[in-house]
């Protein structure tokens, strides 16, 4: 098996760390005070809630800050997909080991049934 270099290493664990509940809870929080808030301040009694201008060029755009909570979110489904596909294939591997035991077990008894009974 080759060794993974270390960009792939990295580029392997992106997956997880964006799907991580910190990340997601990150990317909710900006998704809240960006677009939640941001509707609000549309209402005159509310203006205040409304994030300035400055501060949403810093933490991001509508698109960006969606578009990274999908990301994730996604992430977090192809990762445990992967880890249920990788279950599956050991769980097969091992039943079909155990089905080659007992069809060797099967074809010994047979011979051995056959051994003990002469026609």
């Amino acid at each position: 098996m080759q060794k993974k270099s270390t960009i792939n290493k990295f580029l392997e664990a992106i997956p997880r760390i964006l799907s991580s509940p910190i990340s997601i809870a990150i990317f909710l929080f900006l998704f809240v005070y960006l677009v939640i808030f941001g509707i609000l301040g549309l209402i005159p009694q509310l203006k205040f809630l409304e994030p300035s201008n400055t501060s949403q060029l810093i933490l991001g755009n509508y698109t960006n800050v969606l578009s990274a909570l999908g990301a994730a979110i996604a992430a977090g489904v192809g990762t445990s997909v992967h880890k249920h596909v990788r279950a599956h294939r050991k769980q097969t591997a091992d039943l079909q080991v155990t089905v080659d035991r007992l069809e060797k077990k099967i074809d010994e008894l047979a011979k051995k049934i056959n051994a003990d009974n002469p026609k």
